[in-house]
């Protein structure tokens, strides 16, 4: 094998060592924002909105699923999981905030028939 043959294989062995340690790489930065925005749902009351709740179960679920695909060093499916659980953590802390912003517009337009009211 010539010289430049043997640097030309190296190259090539050494790329694809380098592409598939990349796409195996365990997503725990993935993770940590999955846990942040599950956590974020479950302080703006997501357990009392039955739709966010369910999406803050749905996502704590695909969050055991992730760690468990992570301790197996499984990062394809780890990635998966955790790109579902953060979709689903999105979905139940913007559920749980709408439902908050839906009763506090409710308080203010009792505030203002109220108001009305004593007006008269």
């Amino acid at each position: 094998m010539t010289y430049s043959k043997l640097i030309v294989s190296l190259t090539s062995v050494t790329a694809l060592f380098v592409a598939a340690c990349g796409s195996a790489a365990l997503p725990v930065d993935k993770l940590t924002d999955a846990k942040s925005t599950v956590r974020a749902a479950q302080e703006a009351g997501a357990q009392g909105t039955p739709q966010a709740a369910l999406h803050l179960k749905m996502a704590n679920d695909e969050l055991a699923s992730a760690q468990k695909a992570i301790d197996d060093n499984d990062g394809d499916r780890a990635r998966l999981l955790l790109n579902q659980a953060q979709a689903d953590a999105d979905l139940s802390l913007t559920l749980a905030r709408g439902s908050a912003d839906k009763e506090a517009a409710q308080v203010a337009q009792a505030k203002i028939v109220e108001l009305s009211k004593q007006a008269h």
